[in-house]
């Protein structure tokens, strides 16, 4: 069985929605949309759970830049989806050691400026500096680590050994946020010098409270329902140079005969697929690019108490650990838990951060060793103090998800100079035109509006390249 259309979107994340809203709004109706899932969104994924009429989210959490110059937080800023408004601020949580004490605040404070400071300096050195001949491409962000210890050698004789003490403590911490920010263990992530992608617009972190499934709704308003095929995966993309059309053929034996395909699944699905779906296989510029890129391994875990947990005292806590190593059996896999945040739409639910090593692990147990485990240690670092009944859990498991292969994709010291930008770039047929095009995360900031960007950006090039003909003819 087959039919035919004009353009094929694999993948109906924000990218892919973003880029078949744009050609279904410029006129292109005979659009469809893959998608190997029951559902929209991809890497977003709001869902109810918890105490409270308000969602969570497994996926995608925040808006990265809180500016109108930011193409998803215009369309949430559209629809009214930012009240009641909350911008992040990490440095608000409270950090407790592992005998249930708790730093300081001038001490954190102290050290967070450390921090800050030394993540200014890097960030100075990647956006100011241009590679190039065989210069270093790359800061690896093991860097990061190295510059903060130090910035606590120089405090030597000047500070107290129990304030460094606690120094180190909070950056043990802070050093497990970076990992889920980044992605990932820091000894695999690198920044490419040179690079202006990944910046994200000023304004801070802001959070939907009614959930990015709004976002998403509102993309999807002059999508045709039909259009959007679910449990539709993609096994075979047969593709020619020589002005055929592009063949699609998904599990179930179905067939599609399409001008253009716009690809939007993600960095690891395409590491794992990409040399058996494209035939003929990818140019090496882009393989390369796949194969030096990596995915990250980011989760969360939501845990919902029958009275809260953490507030009003605590909100958000991070948690200072003495000793990071999670062992080679992964059996200290939760000392990669940066801490507990107060899910702040909501009095019993809170949320833990996970990242590297310890969230890829995580992912083998069972949702009640995940849950005892975490009540051991937010009683461990309250002080061994009894704390509420643990109702229910909701665990994200982006490394083991099929079509996702992981969390958001980063970059590694095997990088090459804007690999990014080839990863973007479109396979061409003889006369120019647009045979296989590319968006996702991966090829911006990793971040939702990234995401969006370059769905739109992939639309924009076709409804350009039809412009174009339409002139010649004319001509």
């Amino acid at each position: 069985m087959s039919d035919v259309c004009n353009v094929v979107v694999i993948g109906a994340g924000i990218a892919g929605l973003s880029a078949a809203s744009r050609l279904f709004e410029a006129g292109y109706k005979n659009t469809v949309i893959l998608e190997a899932s029951d559902r929209i969104g991809g890497r977003i994924q709001t869902v109810q759970f918890g105490d409270g009429p308000y969602p969570v989210e497994l996926g995608a959490n925040w808006i990265h830049g809180s500016s109108l110059s930011n193409s998803v937080f215009k369309v949430a800023d559209t629809i009214g989806a930012l009240s009641p408004y909350r911008i992040l601020n990490r440095a608000s949580s409270r950090f407790l050691r592992e005998d249930g004490t708790e730093i300081e605040r001038v001490t954190v404070v102290k050290a967070y400026y450390i921090y800050k400071h030394v993540e200014e300096e890097l960030y100075n050195i990647v956006f100011e500096t241009t590679p190039s001949g065989s210069d270093r491409t790359f800061l690896p962000l093991t860097q990061f680590r190295q510059r903060l210890k130090e910035e606590r050698e120089n405090l030597v004789g000047t500070t107290s050994q129990s304030d460094l003490n606690d120094i180190k403590l909070v950056h043990n911490a802070l050093e497990n946020y970076l990992r889920f920010h980044e992605g990932d263990e820091l000894d695999r992530v690198a920044w490419e010098l040179g690079a202006s992608s990944w910046v994200v617009p000023e304004g801070g972190d802001v959070h939907i409270p009614g959930g990015y499934r709004q976002v998403l709704d509102y993309i999807i308003r002059n999508i045709p329902a039909e259009a959007i095929r679910f449990n539709s995966e993609v096994e075979r993309v047969s593709y020619s140079r020589d002005g055929a059309k592009v063949r699609v053929q998904t599990g179930d034996g179905h067939v599609i005969k399409a001008d253009h395909v716009i690809v939007t699944c993600s960095l690891g699905y395409l590491k794992k697929h990409h040399t058996s779906i494209f035939d003929p296989p990818l140019p090496k510029t882009k393989v390369a690019t796949i194969e030096s890129m990596a995915m990250g391994r980011v989760n969360k875990i939501f845990l919902v108490f029958d009275r809260p947990v953490t507030a009003p005292t605590y909100k958000n806590i991070a948690l200072a650990w003495e000793n990071t190593d999670i062992g080679d059996d992964k059996r200290h896999w939760y000392r990669r838990i940066f801490g507990f945040d107060q899910v702040f739409t909501k009095t019993n639910t809170i949320i833990a951060w996970i990242a590297g090593d310890g969230a890829e692990h995580m992912e083998s147990l069972t949702d009640e060793e995940i849950g005892n485990t975490c009540v051991s240690v937010l009683r461990q670092f309250l002080g061994n103090r009894i704390i509420p009944a643990l109702k229910s859990i909701r665990v994200s498991r982006w490394c083991s998800n099929p079509y996702t292969l992981g969390s958001y994709s980063y970059q590694t010291p095997r990088l090459t100079r804007g690999e990014q930008e080839e990863l973007a770039r479109p396979v061409r047929a003889c006369e120019g035109r647009p045979v296989l095009l590319f968006a996702g995360e991966a090829m911006a900031n990793g971040c939702t509006h990234g995401a969006r960007d370059t769905g739109l950006k992939a639309s924009e090039t076709l409804i350009s390249f039809y412009e174009r003909k339409q002139c010649k003819a004319k001509l």
